[in-house]
């Protein structure tokens, strides 16, 4: 068996030495720094030298393109969250750059190493490879960082858009897209196998929670007459997990993320009180069937305690089942080679499911010891990653001899 590792650690040091801040066990890579952008610059060297056909286009995304058309897309993202892990999506990227360097095989790959997938910066995940399936939107453009900053202007000082466009897959002709990322979680270590084949990608949408009472003095207001707009809050949020832990299994996961109440002042009975639901869900059926429950909930509440209550979408998705022929052909792909496998649902978000609107999509999971992701302490066993590059490369080659003869993808817009 071939040993991919050596190469995969080289360059997996290397660029861990591309960081906002040095020193740190962490990953520093928030999109459209100095470090993202150098890291970019860096990857593209390498690609160059192993013979690809390289590009950043306008928004940061880097290109390279080995061999022909029909391609296996092999992509993930080198951004990270501030004080991030050293393996999310990073694993996806340098895998792909292995599976290249070591391709032998005569149809073509097309890499990409997709820019602003995390959300951390501008609050919009999976942005580069949104706008290369062509689901690119006005409002995106208008949003700001923590210092105020637009990130049209940001992504046109570092990168050129408009004048320098981006990729579009719908211009390339494309077998299937394959994804591996490190599982940020423990069913696969706590199943006790090292790879899972995903089946489909949870929706993540933000959902705001707003409730309006009556401020009014903290000792002066009897308890029976009070509005208390943070108290009906703290049921919605006791309802809120409830509601997750008894549709878990069904495939529904809620968290509430954030919550202010006004007008803040310690002898103050909170008058208005907000809070915004990360809701990660696996079926229409099953959001639009929360969602009325929920509705529910908050008009009883709002009914006892005297308060008005509205549930708002911030943002949403819908759930992304992944291609089941890929599904299938994975499993079989992993049982074949002698790799321990089974079936995963992946909760948070990823490049893959943009993709999967768009293409044939399949991802690969890698199990994570620990769970932890969005950390510097996020792990993968040498042996581990060992698997996990031996599986990509297995998957990648079955994919092309599978659809070779068949019919290839042109994305849609």
């Amino acid at each position: 068996m071939e040993d991919y590792f050596p190469l995969f650690e080289k360059l997996w040091r290397e660029l861990r030495e591309f960081t906002e801040s040095p020193g740190s066990e962490a990953a520093n890579r928030v999109a459209f720094t100095y470090s993202d952008h150098a890291s970019r610059r860096w990857l593209r060297d390498i690609w160059n030298q192993m013979g690809l056909k390289t590009d950043i286009d306008g928004v940061g995304n880097l290109v390279g393109i080995s061999g022909s058309p029909p391609y296996v897309l092999l992509s993930s993202h080198t951004d990270t969250v501030p004080q991030g892990g050293h393996f999310d999506g990073i694993l996806g990227v340098l895998a792909a750059t292995v599976v290249a360097a070591h391709w032998t095989e005569s149809p073509g790959l097309l890499l990409v190493d997709w820019s602003s997938e995390e959300s951390s910066r501008f609050g919009i995940s999976t942005f580069g490879s949104r706008l290369a399936v062509g689901e690119d939107r006005p409002h995106y453009w208008d949003t700001t960082d923590g210092r105020g900053r637009r990130l049209a202007d940001v992504v046109a000082s570092t990168y050129g858009y408009p004048k320098k466009p981006t990729l579009q897959l719908h211009d390339y002709q494309i077998l299937a897209a394959l994804e591996l990322h490190i599982e940020q979680g423990t069913e696969l270590y706590e199943a006790g196998v090292p790879m899972g084949v995903v089946t489909a990608i949870a929706a993540p949408q933000r959902w705001q929670v707003s409730l309006t009472g009556q401020a009014n003095h903290s000792a002066g207001t009897p308890m029976a007459r009070r509005h208390d707009a943070l108290a009906a809050m703290a049921e919605v949020i006791a309802a809120v997990e409830r509601m997750s832990q008894e549709r878990e299994d069904a495939g529904l996961r809620t968290t509430i993320t954030q919550i202010s109440a006004s007008p803040g002042a310690p002898n103050v009975i909170a008058g208005e009180c907000r809070a915004t639901i990360d809701v990660r869900v696996q079926s229409g059926r099953l959001l639009k069937q929360y969602r009325s429950d929920l509705n529910e909930v908050l008009k009883n509440i709002s009914e006892r305690r005297g308060v008005q209550a509205s549930l708002g979408q911030i943002s949403g998705e819908e759930p992304g089942a992944l291609d089941s022929r890929l599904v299938a052909l994975l499993s079989q792909t992993l049982t074949e080679a002698g790799i321990p496998h089974q079936p995963i649902l992946s909760w948070p978000s990823h490049d893959s499911l943009p993709l999967s609107r768009h293409l044939p999509t399949a991802m690969l999971f890698v199990r994570n010891p620990s769970g932890i992701s969005h950390n510097g302490a996020e792990f993968i066993g040498h042996d581990d990653v060992r698997i996990a590059l031996d599986a990509y490369y297995h998957a990648v080659r079955a994919i092309h001899r599978q659809f070779q003869g068949g019919d290839s993808h042109v994305a849609t817009e």
